[in-house]
């Protein structure tokens, strides 16, 4: 966890309001230990910085499709496509949407 709070910039903090601090460490550490998780699962890229795996993996264009029960993520074809395919990122069950599952598709 502290891999992954070192990893976010205080910079990077969505507000300036001393009342959302709270909130915004939370989402922070949320979206670096993520990161990380994501890191470890991609071939090649255990050891890559945060802004390496932003820049080729998670800006990358999609579609959302709502199926009823699971909400689909398709991204668009990318140099790195291949990596995440092999990655196999699993569906997963979001608790605040009633249990529909969220996958990922890549073109």
């Amino acid at each position: 966890m502290a891999h992954a709070a070192r990893s976010i910039s205080k910079s990077s903090l969505s507000s300036a309001v001393p009342l959302n601090v709270d909130l915004d460490v939370v989402l922070s550490v949320l979206a670096g230990a993520t990161c990380a998780s994501l890191r470890r699962r991609l071939t090649g890229y255990h050891h890559a910085t945060p802004d390496t795996i932003q820049r080729r993996f998670l800006q990358t264009g999609g579609v959302i499709f709502n199926r009823g029960d699971t909400v689909v993520v398709r991204l668009k074809r990318r140099t790195y496509s291949p990596v995440l395919r092999q990655a196999g990122i699993p569906g997963v069950a979001v608790p605040w949407w009633g249990g529909r599952l969220l996958r990922f598709e890549f073109e």
